[in-house]
């Protein structure tokens, strides 16, 4: 980075002369910096000094982003997961924890929760939070109450894959709804119908109907429409906040404009692939690019960028699940060999393949590159979804996802004017592969911090594993709460 010579005068960093921006304006300012929090922000040129200055000029000074949407359970666990999502400008990750019981490892959603918390604390290079996912095993009379006392305020639910296990029977899941809105926590769906998922899947497999052509056809876009209907209304019944996750069909946005409309605190996210992914990719790469809900259309892509422009959809996360290929061809399973794509996939069923990407390291210059660079939304929007609102969301505000005083020092300086292209060869996680590879991105992020501890700087990560803060988010100050932090 660009400095000038250091002055000390009580102030650790400074960082002068950037274009700071917030979900409602950008300003040029110099942001001082004192220990781990923001300790001074002033219109630029100020008399600010610090023992480190950082030249801002020419970037974009973002608040750290939140990936508020991940599963680091795979290849790619809390260690590999935030070094790669470190060097995409994420500086706080909220991975989703269930038990593992499916797995042949013992113990309540609480329980692997704690020992998640303690073994990420030790391993991840970014602040954490945590969501729960419960299972249809699940005490949820026990475990709802005991995991807000933790801190893990937000409870997803499966509402497809009925037949791995995974799925929340309906009557299950208005219980966990009602324990959960009265203690302040939040209901989380994947909104997909999961009976009408299996009955599709079974009739093109019996017909011998396994090829890629015919995944997106197992899993129609009214599967995801009639599954949000539901459970905005159970989260209306139950008087329960609801977040909805991985928004992929257009037709599913009217659902949710509807119960905002009517004053249900609902709340929707997307990802970067159903931004710019079509189904075109299965069609290609098969099994790699094989995701739940499935990519879909072009008219889908528009149709959530316009969502995200109007406040519809509240929300960009990654929905990351590191694999590698062989991986992904195996249903999950590590086969030991790996194979050349063609070789793997020809005589595959699509329906054995595991379900998941990474897209953490791509996801803030991709959402750039589609959303600023193209003028569908304003770099300002951008800030709002995978800063402000998912802190606001998730209880974490005005600690994480803002560039104010008082405010952790959390902060991306975004270079608008980097050409560079993605590639696997490139990201910084386990996995071999990416659907981004080979897209042309002008703007990237090239410095970041973490609590004023350096974190990524000259193409290197600084930040040492074990000095990552677990956050409890707090029910009292989440966009839903009475007295909350509201999204507007």
């Amino acid at each position: 980075m660009v400095e000038s010579v250091p002055i000390s005068n009580g102030h650790d960093i400074l960082i002068r002369g950037g274009l700071v921006v917030s979900g409602k304006r950008t300003q040029k300012l110099d942001v001082a910096i004192k220990g781990e929090k923001i300790a001074a922000i002033e219109t630029h040129p100020s008399e600010l000094r610090a023992s480190r200055e950082i030249d801002g000029s020419g970037y974009f000074v973002l608040p750290g982003i939140i990936d508020a949407h991940n599963h680091p359970i795979n290849l790619d666990k809390m260690d590999t997961f935030t070094l790669s999502s470190a060097f995409g400008g994420v500086t706080t990750v909220i991975p989703f924890m269930q038990n593992m019981r499916s797995r042949g490892i013992e113990g309540t959603t609480s329980e692997t929760i704690e020992n998640f918390i303690e073994e990420s604390s030790d391993i991840s290079y970014l602040d954490f939070g945590v969501h729960a996912i419960l299972f249809g095993d699940d005490d949820v009379t026990t475990e709802v109450p005991k995991l807000i006392d933790m801190g893990v305020i937000s409870f997803k639910m499966y509402m497809t894959y009925p037949k791995r296990g995974m799925m929340m029977p309906d009557e299950r899941m208005l219980e966990a709804m009602s324990i959960a809105s009265s203690m302040g926590g939040l209901a989380m769906v994947h909104a997909e119908n999961g009976y009408c998922i299996d009955y599709l899947t079974e009739a093109f497999i019996e017909a011998g109907k396994t090829g890629r052509e015919y995944y997106a056809k197992s899993q129609p876009r009214i599967l995801e429409v009639e599954a949000a209907n539901r459970a905005a209304t159970y989260a209306t019944v139950t008087d329960c906040p609801l977040y909805v996750v991985h928004l992929s069909a257009r037709e599913v946005l009217a659902v949710i404009d509807r119960y905002k409309a009517e004053g249900l605190s609902i709340f929707g996210e997307t990802c970067p692939q159903y931004l710019d992914l079509t189904n075109q990719m299965v069609l290609d790469h098969g099994a790699l690019a094989k995701i739940g809900p499935p990519l879909r259309s072009s008219e889908d892509n528009e149709a959530m960028w316009g969502g995200i422009k109007s406040g519809v959809v509240d929300t960009v996360a990654s929905d990351f699940c590191g694999f590698n290929k062989s991986q992904k061809y195996s249903g999950g399973r590590s086969t030991g060999t790996i194979r050349e794509l063609d070789d793997i996939d020809d005589h595959s069923s699509i329906f054995d393949a595991s379900f998941g990407g990474n897209w953490t390291e791509q996801m803030l210059p991709v959402v750039y590159e589609e959303g600023v660079n193209k003028g569908r939304i304003t770099v300002n929007k951008l800030v709002e979804v995978m800063c402000e609102n998912p802190a606001k969301i998730f209880g974490i505000y005005p600690r994480k996802g803002t560039i104010s005083v008082g405010s952790d020092a959390d902060i991306v300086l975004f270079d608008p004017t980097i050409q560079h292209t993605l590639s696997a060869d490139l990201q910084h996680c386990e996995a071999d592969f990416t659907m981004f590879e080979g897209k042309e991105i002008l703007g990237k992020p090239v410095f970041s911090m973490q609590r004023g501890n350096v974190v990524i700087e000259d193409g290197k990560i600084h930040t040492k594993q074990g000095s990552a803060v677990y956050l409890a988010g707090d029910v009292n100050l989440t966009a839903s709460a009475p007295n909350g932090h509201k999204i507007v």
